[in-house]
C-alpha cells in the first residue's frame, strides 16, 4: 500500500469531487483579484488552480500525492508533484503574489505550520497575500464529523491564532472568517419564525353543495375563535424558543474558517 496515494483514495471513499470543490472554493476567488501567479500550497486534484485558470489568474499546485498530481495532469491542470516545503525551500524569492493552502495546517504540528508560514514569507511579493483555510474550531459540525473523519488531522487551529502566527512571521493585517457557502451544515436552512399566513387546505371540495358551505363555515368558525388564541400561543413559544435558537445558531456553523493576510 502507497501511503502517499492515501489521501486520493480517502478523497474518493468520501464522495469529494471536481464540482463539489469548486463550488465550495469559489469564494475565495475575490481574494486573488489581481494576481499574476498564485501558489496552491496540497492542491490535491488542483481544482482551485483550474478555478483560478478560468477567471484568468495564472495559478501552480503543489502536491506530494501522485495519484492527485496524476488525476490533474490527465485533466491539463498545472500541478507540480512535490512536497510543499521542498517546493518552498527552492522556490525564487518574492517570485508569486498570492498563495492558497486549504486545509493543509490542520495535519501539522505548530512548530511547522510557523516553518511552512515563513517559507510562503520568503516566496510571496511585497503587497502579495496568503490565505488558509482549515476546519473551523467553532463550529460543532467540525467536531462531530469533519475533523476525525480524516486520518491525517493532528489538531485544530483557532482562526485567531493563526492570525498571531502569521504576525509572528512578518505578515500585515491578518483577518478572519468563515465560508459562506458551507453555513448551517446540522440544521440546514435557518429556523424562521413568521405569523400563521393562508386558511389550512384540505382536500373536502368534494361532495354535496351544503356539505361544502358547512365545511367552509366549520373553518370560518375556527379560524375566528381558535386562531388569535392560537397566535398569542405562538408567540410566548418563540420568545421562550428565540435565545436556544440563537445558540444553535452560534455552533452551527460553518464547518470551514478562513485566515488572510498580506506582506
Amino acid at each position: 500500500m502507497n501511503l502517499n496515494s492515501l489521501n486520493y483514495e480517502f478523497l474518493r471513499h468520501i464522495g469529494v469531487t471536481t464540482e463539489t470543490q469548486k463550488r465550495v472554493q469559489a469564494f475565495y476567488l475575490g481574494f486573488f483579484q489581481g494576481c499574476q501567479e498564485v501558489l496552491d500550497l496540497a492542491c490535491g486534484d488542483g481544482d482551485f488552480v483550474e478555478l483560478l485558470a478560468e477567471n484568468g489568474i495564472k495559478a501552480l499546485g503543489i502536491d506530494r500525492d501522485p495519484c492527485c498530481c496524476e488525476m490533474a495532469h490527465q485533466q491539463g491542470k498545472r500541478v507540480v508533484c512535490a512536497d510543499v516545503f521542498k517546493y518552498l525551500e527552492q522556490a525564487e524569492e518574492e517570485s508569486v503574489d498570492g498563495i492558497f493552502c486549504a486545509h493543509l495546517v490542520e495535519h501539522l504540528p505548530y512548530e511547522r505550520v510557523l516553518h511552512l508560514l515563513e517559507l510562503s514569507y520568503r516566496v510571496l511579493k511585497k503587497r502579495g497575500r496568503i490565505v488558509l483555510t482549515t476546519p473551523n474550531v467553532r463550529g460543532l459540525f467540525s467536531h462531530l464529523e469533519m475533523f476525525y473523519l480524516h486520518f491525517g488531522h493532528v489538531t485544530f487551529y483557532h482562526p485567531n491564532l493563526l492570525c498571531f502566527f502569521l504576525k509572528q512571521v512578518g505578515f500585515s493585517a491578518p483577518t478572519m472568517g468563515e465560508n459562506p457557502l458551507l453555513d448551517s451544515p446540522l440544521w440546514g436552512s435557518r429556523l424562521k419564525q413568521g405569523p400563521i399566513d393562508g386558511t389550512p387546505q384540505f382536500p373536502h371540495n368534494q361532495g354535496s353543495l351544503l356539505r361544502r358551505v358547512l365545511h367552509s363555515c366549520r373553518l370560518l368558525l375556527g379560524s375566528l375563535l381558535v386562531r388569535p388564541y392560537l397566535e398569542q400561543i405562538i408567540a410566548q413559544v418563540n420568545d421562550k424558543l428565540l435565545p436556544a435558537t440563537d445558540a444553535l445558531q452560534q455552533i452551527d456553523r460553518s464547518f470551514e474558517c478562513w485566515v488572510m493576510a498580506t506582506k
